[in-house]
């Protein structure tokens, strides 16, 4: 079989399902696992698809759903809320972008905070943290109806006339090769800007995110960004993290 022939396969096996483990493709290719790796290595570099321990991912542009996000990991979800829940107190002035795991921590906000300061994109998490806010802000700017949150130029704009105390920031995904990346640019760089406008900056990854690649890759983080996770990530993402200086917290 021609490296040609090979690397359509791994495509489109890589295409079907989120994963694709190197054992597999030993298999299913009937060649020897070197020369799958170094299969995976070339399309890696021809970014075609992203490199993970044992095997592949692909390279997404697109999200799933919100509905889908929603119902994806939920306690693993719960548990990286429960743990944010601990570090804001009441009254605290916090920044909010659009996410699956940040909904999961309004909830939590909503029911055990007060007296809170809001900014945010998404207008679910507005209209939930509402009643328990003195002060909320929705960004303006482009709406994505599927998102229900708004993005672009005017977003970001507004946002740099606000500070806050903690920001809560969703990533896309995070591997190793390019740690955090997202599925727009506009969303890629309003989230940026969120973490540059706190004194305290949390991404929150669940671990249906590991090995997750968007392909828009976030700017590097602040210094004092903490990544909080559900479960510890692969080694290979944990060493790529401590090679940048990144802090994570387990849930």
């Amino acid at each position: 079989m021609l490296p040609s022939e090979r690397h359509a396969i791994i495509l489109r096996e890589v295409k079907t399902q989120p994963a694709v483990s190197i054992r597999m493709l030993t298999e299913k290719l009937g060649v020897t696992r070197e020369t799958v790796r170094k299969d995976i290595e070339q399309l890696a570099g021809e970014n075609k698809l992203s490199k993970v321990r044992g095997g592949a991912t692909q390279i997404l542009t697109r999200e799933p759903e919100v509905s889908t996000r929603l119902a994806t990991n939920p306690i693993g979800k719960a548990k990286i809320a429960k743990h944010i829940l601990g570090k804001i107190p009441n009254g605290a002035s916090i920044i909010v972008d659009n996410g699956s795991t940040t909904f999961a921590v309004a909830r939590l906000l909503r029911e055990f905070r007060t007296d809170l300061i809001v900014h945010t994109n998404d207008l679910r998490i507005a209209e939930l943290l509402g009643p328990v806010s003195r002060e909320i802000t929705v960004l303006g700017g482009r709406l994505d109806v599927a998102e229900n949150a708004t993005f672009g130029l005017d977003a970001m704009e507004q946002l740099a006339r606000y500070r806050a105390e903690f920001a809560l920031i969703s990533t896309g995904g995070l591997v190793a090769r390019a740690l955090f990346t997202d599925f727009s640019r506009d969303a890629a760089d309003l989230r940026h800007l969120m973490l540059q406008q706190a004194e305290q900056p949390f991404i929150l990854a669940d671990s249906s995110k590991f090995d997750v690649v968007g392909h828009v890759v976030m700017r590097p983080l602040p210094a004092r960004t903490v990544v909080v996770v559900d479960t510890e990530p692969p080694v290979e993402i944990t060493a790529a993290m401590s090679d940048q200086g990144i802090v994570f917290e387990t849930a």
